[in-house]
């Protein structure tokens, strides 16, 4: 989330700040539910098996045609980033893994995707005090304008409603409940709003995580505009397609880069265990 703008999080907010919190109930019978049941008995090899086996079925159910093509060339971009090993063979990311397993094990998805556990490994590597307090900070690297604004919500926890929003983002249930918080409402706006498919609604939201819900928004109109169909395939082409365009432009570089990171991690972690 490192890279949110004050303008997309101020656009985020404007579209998704409802007077209640929306409800994924219905998301109860999604079909990536019924098609990858949680595994009944956590380990460290199913959970990463589950983690990885969600993403793919998302991926596969919304990249196609260029939007595919564009996905790969980035993927191949990022892929050292993301396996790079030290000169003792220990990797960031597996560790996050390992280090927060016990937790991640025992989270409460409240009918979301095991994949958005996935963010945290890229954004912190699992440390709760990574960043700066007075901008991004914690484990899902959330800024305090966000929290601070999560923390008014009516259906809030009452322990976010009550602490700080520092302690918040560097304790790992509350900074998972802020963030579970936020990634439903960027769902409910794609899924309830837009009427994109769950899949693209999914890989929609962990992207707005990134780049901000504003941003992704104006590119779904922008496709529209040109009578292009607003799909999540048409969306990372186009994305893709202006990043090239503007290769010093840092934002729209992590934004490309983000969900083909959040893959090779789900890969490697599931290669591991």
């Amino acid at each position: 989330m490192s890279l949110l703008s004050k303008s997309s999080l101020a656009t985020a907010l404007i579209l998704l700040s409802l007077s209640v919190m929306p409800s994924l109930s219905a998301a109860a019978g999604a079909n990536w539910q019924k098609a990858l049941p949680a595994p009944t008995k956590p380990s460290l090899s199913n959970v990463a098996a589950y983690q990885h086996d969600l993403f793919q079925y998302f991926l596969s159910h919304s990249l196609s045609g260029k939007g595919k093509q564009s996905f790969q060339k980035v993927s191949k971009r990022v892929a050292n980033n993301i396996t790079w090993r030290d000169s003792k063979g220990s990797n960031a990311y597996l560790r996050a893994y390992a280090n927060s397993y016990a937790f991640i094990k025992k989270v409460d998805l409240q009918q979301m995707p095991a994949t958005i556990l996935l963010i945290p490994y890229l954004e912190s590597q699992w440390h709760g005090t990574s960043g700066t307090p007075s901008g991004d900070y914690g484990y899902w690297q959330m800024v305090p304008e966000v929290v601070n604004e999560i923390r008014t919500l009516e259906h809030a926890p009452s322990a976010i409603k009550k602490s700080s929003a520092n302690t918040i983002r560097s304790k790992a249930t509350l900074s998972t409940q802020a963030a579970q918080l936020h990634l439903r409402r960027y769902y409910f706006y794609f899924a309830k709003v837009a009427k994109y498919s769950e899949s693209d609604s999914w890989l929609l939201t962990i992207t707005a995580y990134n780049w901000g819900a504003g941003n992704v928004k104006r590119l779904m109109e922008e496709l529209k505009a040109k009578g292009i169909k607003p799909n999540y395939a048409n969306f990372y082409h186009a994305l893709y397609k202006k990043q090239q365009a503007n290769p010093s432009d840092i934002s729209l570089r992590a934004a490309v880069e983000y969900v083909p990171s959040l893959w090779h991690i789900a890969q490697m972690i599931d290669d591991t265990y």
